[in-house]
């Protein structure tokens, strides 16, 4: 993030806080409980959310040379990923093209110069060509001259491997990720190394789970004795990128600023910075490092929850491992707090007790959520 842009938003927090205020919209909104309780609306975000656009499916550290490869099925399409010869990311549907096997069981792998399918033997290299077909007479076509692995869209922007599961869908991860590209640039995370990653079944619709971190009112209550005593108490910026977000969630040391000179104000060191790329992925952006969570539907109450932290460079001794375990140990106590009561809530969907859930004018994060969400839709799962 440039400069004047870390200042800008500096000055709104401290305005905010010298008026005993925070970023509201004008009026309270509702979000229907039947928005996380319809099968025909879960199908339809299935579709039009999560395989017709770029999704974040890997960092680039996890793929670091020719051969590395991995396999990630959450978007709902089984999805194999690789780095070619040339070291370029390319990515197919994990299918082979004979009888339909899957190609590859293994979550990652290194240095692989072939995939051979466990049924019959047909071969292919890491660019998706089909280069052995065992007794390839019996096949009068010749597909090791006409087949290859189903191609899937993928690009690397900003250290990441973008991927879009349908083939039938314009390609436009570029244009998807303008209003963030500067920000995200920034960061130079094309830099750093993946730690601790971590996956986890959660018993909540996935709407929720994104719900969970785009709001500060339930610091206060949900975190008291974790990470609410470095956070001021529901202040909040949170501004559209649309369809995305970036929300700040400013720190207490925020107020030692005012008098400092603004060439030293450095945002990251009071405030955590939250960005919520659609549909699916939250980037905390934190003092020296960053988290990365993911979250895709499995049925209306469960969802695929993954997260890892980016670092500067791999630990290299015991003192680095535990610093960052610390950090991440920290991060990890507040998200199960949030995890818990995400899973409270959608245990109460039911019941009947609300039609509708009613959001603050301060919590209009979830609302530039879901109305990203509804235009997405188009009226599909109505």
């Amino acid at each position: 993030m440039d400069h004047a842009t870390q200042v800008e938003l500096i000055r709104r927090i401290q305005e905010h806080l010298r008026t005993g205020t925070t970023h509201m919209e004008a009026e309270e909104s509702r979000i229907p409980v039947e928005a996380y309780l319809r099968a025909e609306r879960l199908e339809a975000e299935r579709e039009l959310l999560f395989q017709r656009r770029p999704l974040l499916v890997a960092h680039r550290s996890q793929l670091p040379e020719a051969g590395d490869y991995l396999t990630h099925d959450a978007s709902g399409l089984p999805l194999l990923l690789c780095r070619t010869p040339l070291g370029e990311p390319a990515a197919f549907l994990n299918v082979c093209r004979h009888r339909g096997t899957r190609l590859v069981e293994e979550a990652c792998g290194r240095h692989k110069h072939a995939f051979v399918c466990p049924y019959h033997g047909w071969t292919y290299d890491t660019e998706g060509s089909l280069r052995a077909v065992p007794h390839e007479a019996g096949f009068p076509s010749r597909p090791s001259e006409s087949v290859g692995l189903a191609r899937v869209s993928v690009a690397e922007r900003f250290g990441f491997l973008w991927a879009q599961g349908r083939k039938d869908s314009r390609f436009a991860a570029d244009a998807f990720l303008s209003p963030l590209a500067a920000e995200l640039a920034s960061y130079r995370l094309e830099t750093h190394v993946v730690y601790r990653p971590q996956r986890f079944e959660l018993k909540l619709n996935w709407k929720l789970a994104i719900e969970l971190f785009l709001e500060a009112y339930h610091v206060r209550n949900a975190h008291r004795t974790s990470i609410y005593p470095l956070f001021i108490d529901n202040v909040g910026l949170m501004d559209r990128l649309a369809p995305h977000q970036r929300c700040v969630f400013p720190k207490r040391t925020l107020r030692d600023l005012a008098g400092t000179p603004e060439e030293t104000w450095r945002l990251r060191q009071h405030a955590n910075i939250l960005y919520f790329i659609f549909p699916n992925t939250l980037m905390l952006v934190l003092e020296d490092h960053v988290n990365i969570t993911t979250v895709f539907p499995l049925e209306l109450d469960r969802t695929d929850f993954r997260t890892f932290t980016l670092i500067p460079e791999a630990p290299a001794n015991e003192k680095a491992f535990r610093h960052w375990d610390e950090h991440v140990d920290l991060l990890m106590d507040s998200v199960r707090e949030d995890i818990h009561l995400g899973e409270s809530i959608q245990r109460g969907l039911r019941s009947g007790a609300n039609a509708a859930l009613r959001l603050a004018r301060f919590e209009h994060g979830l609302r530039y959520f879901h109305e990203a969400v509804e235009q997405a839709l188009g009226g599909r799962g109505q």
